[in-house]
């Protein structure tokens, strides 16, 4: 099973009588005084050009990065992060 960590998790609330969901396919998981790991993603299928689809994926963490003060550089973390997504980050 491929473990999405923080990327299409539900995103939502319960109420008495009524309740909201939607898939987080754009989000951000924030540690106090640790900087913040952004997620989002493309769609890779035939036929996809891999410029475009980075291009795409830039656009859409830009809206993340647009609202935060960066003080360190901005840095693209690939690989095994599901330890940050347990709450050990």
């Amino acid at each position: 099973m491929f473990d999405r960590g923080m990327y299409a998790g539900p995103v939502g609330w319960f109420g008495g009588e009524e309740s909201e969901f939607a898939v987080g396919i754009r989000s951000a998981l924030v540690g106090k005084g640790r900087g913040a790991l952004i997620y989002a993603g493309t769609g890779i299928v035939k036929g996809s050009n891999s410029s475009s689809e980075w291009d795409e994926l830039e656009l859409k963490t830009s809206q993340f990065t647009k609202l935060m003060k960066p003080e360190a550089p901005v840095l693209a973390i690939s690989g095994d992060n599901r330890k940050m997504d347990r709450g050990d980050w």
